[in-house]
């Protein structure tokens, strides 16, 4: 494997502006002085060992990120690599005689400039999440802010170099569960996008999948998430769907010992939907202990869609307006699980944890199949009119394609488009 650590944020501890001198060459920093994340020398020493091509990516002055990365790590290394552009990094790793084509690549970081990059680069992603964040003072510029990294979709999230060593190695296991579902694999695993403690109760978000948006790592999974509104999708599709759903849905009753949950139900699809009760079918086929419960129905004179309300005040008021509890009873003092096709805004999520607050529940953990990330253009310029290209899925068969966005499909370019092989 090919691993390419960042630095600042990722090996050594800092990302605070005090140390923005240092990074930006103004000041020469001295060994001593370096604050070396605690077990950040065993991670690249194991990595080193076992064989893998270490390299350190880093944005910083280059006399800094020398006196580090050869002195402290015994790395080679870029500096000034100007994440998250792809022409330096590219350069560099040709130099070293790396196939950037290659699937093994992997790139470990603590910012959305990395996940940027990575995704760039279209090889998998670590966001390794060291810091506690409410502590220290961010560069804006460094791009450290956890919500918007994991908006950025990096292909795994570990708080620690334990975890990250072991995905470096056993990458498979730690894909998020419908995006191993998609290769035949029992993986569990979700991001972790929003959880909220309080003395007597929790919410939580958990996302199972990526919705691709541009240029990705190969293990997004654009094609399931676009099948899920076409009429014609199959049934193995659905499984797919069911199986990450119920693995994830398994490992709660193997790993948490603080809660049980009384009930699991889904956001129902609006009679006017495409295909109808898409979610319904989904929701039957997941397999769980835990018993499944019809909650939620829409009023029945509503006629438009979620997908026209485009801002997240105007999301959250639909949702309070049109959704409803079918009976007060069946949520009070309960702790419940909602599954949901995507997380967009959160706007969703967010209004049904109100909703089933206002009528009494207790826990409340809300799942989606995938949700929306951030979108990434390549570098790829269109040859007619020079402007960048995005890249977009076919609906219907989920190729990717290049495209020109022309201004009726929200753009502003000359509508050329290129099939992606």
């Amino acid at each position: 494997m090919v691993v390419l650590l960042d630095l600042d944020g990722t090996l050594i501890h800092t990302a605070s502006t005090k140390y923005k001198e240092y990074k930006d060459g103004i000041s020469q920093i001295s060994i001593e002085d370096v604050p070396v994340f605690a077990g950040a020398r065993e991670f690249v020493a194991t990595l080193t060992n076992q064989g893998h091509k270490v390299y350190i990516i880093s944005d910083s002055y280059p006399s800094y990120v020398k006196t580090i990365s050869e002195n402290i790590f015994h790395l080679e290394y870029l500096a000034l690599s100007d994440k998250p552009n792809t022409s330096k990094t590219l350069k560099f790793l040709s130099d070293k005689g790396v196939n950037v084509n290659n699937d093994d690549i992997i790139l470990v970081g603590d910012s959305s400039l990395d996940i940027h990059l990575g995704r760039k680069l279209r090889c998998k992603t670590i966001y390794l999440q060291l810091y506690n964040q409410n502590s220290e003072e961010f560069d804006d510029n460094d791009g450290i802010d956890e919500r918007t990294t994991l908006k950025y979709g990096p292909t795994y999230f570990a708080k620690n170099y334990n975890t990250a060593l072991e995905i470096v190695n056993f990458p498979s296991r730690h894909l998020l569960a419908i995006e191993g579902a998609a290769l035949g694999l029992d993986t569990c695993n979700a991001i972790r996008f929003w959880n909220y403690k309080a003395p007597d109760h929790i919410v939580a978000i958990r996302c199972l999948a990526r919705q691709e948006n541009g240029a990705c790592d190969k293990m997004s999974q654009a094609k399931i998430y676009y099948q899920i509104d076409n009429p014609e999708r199959t049934a193995e599709t659905l499984d797919i769907l069911a199986k990450g759903a119920s693995s994830y849905l398994a490992s709660l009753s193997r790993y948490s010992q603080h809660y049980k949950w009384d009930i699991f139900t889904y956001v129902p699809d609006k009679t006017t939907t495409t295909p109808p009760n898409k979610m319904k079918e989904i929701f039957n086929l997941i397999e769980t202990t835990i018993p499944k419960g019809d909650i939620f129905s829409w009023s029945d004179n509503i006629r438009t869609s979620l997908r026209q309300e485009k801002n997240y005040h105007d999301r959250s008021q639909y949702i309070d307006q049109n959704l409803k509890i079918n009976s007060s009873n069946l949520v009070l003092g309960k702790n419940i699980i909602v599954i949901d096709d995507q997380l967009t805004t959160g706007a969703t999520a967010f209004a049904i944890r109100k909703k089933l607050k206002e009528n009494g529940a207790n826990n409340i953990l809300f799942i989606t199949l995938f949700y929306m990330i951030l979108e990434v253009k390549d570098d790829k310029i269109c040859p007619k009119c020079g402007k960048p290209l995005s890249i977009k899925v076919n609906r219907r068969n989920g190729t990717k394609f290049y495209s020109c966005q022309p201004e009726r499909y929200g753009g502003d370019g000359c509508g050329y488009i290129e099939n992606i092989d």
